[in-house]
């Protein structure tokens, strides 16, 4: 029998991203699952990389192995002092849980963008989801108990950072009890759901996920040396991981080494035939080199997807507003705004669309939830500027 424990909050691990460019240009990648094949009419067979050829032009920096199997002295106390004994002899996995989850105890804090490995996670008291997880699981295999992590189904969950579309993963943690018994540890805050589907994942997996993720930092603050170190080291950990190859290709893309981006697509695609990420970005490459031939036989599965994307919805709207299109361009915003309601950009699309349809009050309102759901450093003078305007700006 399992048994169920929410946490505090939601913790998840940015472990999928893709290529973008700014929401202004021609295209944007998307995420959402398609099928797709390899492609047949290629004139030449694609190699597919077994280790990633070099980055050009960066420097590439050593990574530090992280301990993800020795506990701390500092862990071994915290132990010692909340963890009760069954009959003076074996762990109890319910006080292991409870120590782990109550906020009067752990005091662990959420951070979504935080990456660290099992140690430090313990001592900041933060991290997110692989961060927590690792951490249990060292603690849970120290005390003899048996414990796993499970790779945990989510509604994909869109987030946009510095012009890269970030997709989320989740992992949890199951530790067995007595009787058979065992706990699924979870600090998602959500009930079991039967509706979704979880998987057992090795630690291989877990550290690769790790590695990846702090590539996906380095990516999105502009460091492709360091970016394409830690997505190597990841695919080294754990090779036969599909996204790993596909974010190696935007390394390689955004390096402007087209031809070693398509393998890593192509590489990806024949791990999963499934994988959007590589399709897309392999789709925008062809594009991009001018292979029509091979852009043909994944332009229909791309686009069919793209439309679940809110991002390129939103791209959309802004084409159809500045070709006078405003009926459509307010219904793409409002369908953006239904995948991905907390996008502060969709609803200042939408107002901006509501202002030249003379929909003034919904305008108002549209801006206004703009004005909420935006970041702190954005200027709020420039959301702030319909009332003297006859048409909003552009946001930067």
């Amino acid at each position: 029998m399992a048994r169920w424990i929410s946490g505090f909050c939601w913790f998840h691990n940015r472990s999928h991203y893709a290529d973008a460019r700014p929401l202004s240009s021609l295209c944007l990648p998307i995420l959402t699952a398609i099928l797709c094949c390899l492609l047949s009419a290629c004139a030449i067979q694609p190699q597919y990389f077994h280790t990633p050829p070099k980055l050009t032009g960066h420097e590439i920096p050593a990574v530090a192995e992280p301990e993800f199997q020795q506990i701390s002295p500092a862990m071994i106390e915290f132990l010692d002092r909340h963890v009760e004994q069954n009959h003076g002899k074996d762990p109890s996995s319910w006080s292991l849980v409870w120590a782990a989850t109550d906020q009067n105890i752990l005091r662990f804090k959420y951070d979504s963008a935080l990456t660290l490995p099992p140690l430090e996670t313990f001592a900041q008291r933060q991290g997110n989801c692989l961060s927590f997880s690792s951490m249990f699981i060292l603690m849970a295999r120290h005390l003899g108990l048996k414990a796993y992590y499970q790779e945990v189904e989510i509604p994909q969950q869109w987030n946009n950072d510095n012009d890269t579309l970030l997709v989320s993963m989740h992992i949890n943690v199951v530790v067995e009890g007595a009787h058979g018994s065992s706990w699924v540890v979870d600090v998602s805050g959500r009930a079991n759901a039967r509706t979704r589907l979880e998987r057992r994942i090795t630690d291989a997996m877990v550290l690769a996920q790790y590695y990846n993720n702090l590539g996906v930092e380095a990516l999105t603050d502009g460091d492709l040396g360091k970016a394409f170190a830690y997505i190597s080291k990841a695919i080294e950990t754990e090779p036969e991981l599909h996204y790993l190859w596909s974010n190696l290709g935007v390394v390689y893309s955004r390096n402007e080494q087209l031809e070693e981006a398509t393998e890593a697509y192509l590489t990806a695609l024949k791990i999963d035939s499934s994988s959007t990420m590589a399709a897309n970005n392999l789709y925008l490459i062809y594009q991009k080199t001018g292979n029509l031939l091979a852009a043909a036989e994944l332009e229909k599965r791309v686009e069919k997807n793209r439309r679940k994307n809110p991002y390129y919805l939103s791209y959309l709207s802004t084409v159809a507003f500045e070709e006078g299109r405003l009926d459509e361009s307010r219904q793409l915003a409002e369908r953006a705004i239904e995948l991905h309601a907390t996008e502060y950009r969709f609803h200042y699309q939408l107002a901006r669309t509501l202002l030249l349809e003379g929909k003034r009050p919904e305008a108002q309102a549209s801006l206004q939830r703009a004005l909420e759901l935006a970041p702190e450093d954005l200027p709020k003078d420039l959301l702030s500027s319909m009332a003297q305007l006859e048409q909003l700006p552009e946001l930067p």
